[in-house]
């Protein structure tokens, strides 16, 4: 921290440096977050009911 408590640029960033700084950003984001879960396989909506419910299942037909 400078003396006077600000500081500056001198000069600007080229767009190669610009380019460079969001590289490593997004390296380091790359290689901090965990990796989304595997959602596996995607399930009809109405067979997932069916599934969750136990429609048709051997043990549903002893009831009736």
């Amino acid at each position: 921290m400078s003396a006077s408590g600000s500081y500056s640029l001198s000069p600007d960033p080229s767009p190669e440096d610009a380019a460079a700084v969001i590289a490593a950003i997004e390296r380091f984001l790359a290689d901090t977050t965990a990796p989304a879960p595997d959602a596996g396989p995607s399930v009809n909506g109405w067979l997932r009911a069916a599934l969750l419910e136990g429609v048709g299942s051997a043990d549903n037909d002893a009831i009736w």
